[in-house]
């Protein structure tokens, strides 16, 4: 295994662990809670803002101070009901249930981490395929199939490009084994011996008579 292959695998591992701990419900809710904070950050910011300049002085501040107050009492209430809930399944008979499908869960965010930052190098860092840190990697197909996803899967306008195969190509490979080219005649080596060949080894064998 190559240096990214323990990357990607740590990566992963870790996010199912965490998961398995945490359990189904807190996993999704945790991530509600998240989302949810951004969106009310985003929607109520205009609300708060001249809340915030008004006992402010500095408007850069007051901004800021605005964004976080709102992102922070959210996370917060979002929280409290999210430790609620997930204490009273886990506490009840699909406790064990909650905690093998968060394992399943976390198995794909860490998928999703590990092709999102695949990604974020290839855009951001120009990082190569062919550089020290992919070279050999075994994994290197299956993180540019989840990349191939995600970037599907993102908006048309960030413009994420589709991931170009790396090594073999499983598709390509079978069909040249299901349909193998002709091998060209005009390429094969002719059998037996040459006329030379032959007129020298007549010569030999008439002069031992």
């Amino acid at each position: 295994m190559t240096t990214a292959d323990i990357v990607f695998v740590v990566i992963i591992v870790l996010c199912g662990i965490i998961a398995l701990r945490l359990g189904l419900i807190r996993v999704v809710l945790g991530l509600a809670g998240w989302i949810g904070a951004g969106l009310a950050t985003i929607y109520g910011y205009s609300y708060a803002q001249p809340y915030a300049r008004e006992y402010v002085g500095n408007e850069l501040i007051a901004d800021i101070a605005a964004g976080a107050a709102i992102f922070i009492v959210t996370i917060l209430v979002l929280t409290y009901i999210n430790h609620a809930i997930a204490g009273e399944v886990r506490d009840s008979a699909f406790g064990l249930l909650d905690r093998s499908c968060g394992l399943l869960v976390g198995l794909a965010i860490g998928g999703v981490i590990v092709s999102g930052g695949y990604i974020l190098g290839q855009q951001v860092f120009n990082m190569d395929d062919n550089g020290s840190f992919y070279q050999g990697a075994k994994t290197m197909p299956l993180v540019k199939r989840g990349a191939d996803m995600l970037a599907s899967a993102a908006p048309a306008a960030w413009g994420l490009k589709k991931q170009k195969p790396f090594g073999v190509n499983p598709d390509s490979t079978f069909r040249s084994l299901l349909s193998p080219k002709p091998r060209d005649a005009g390429t094969e080596r002719k059998s037996g011996y040459k006329s030379e060949e032959r007129v020298e080894m007549d010569r030999l064998i008439r002069s031992h008579q």
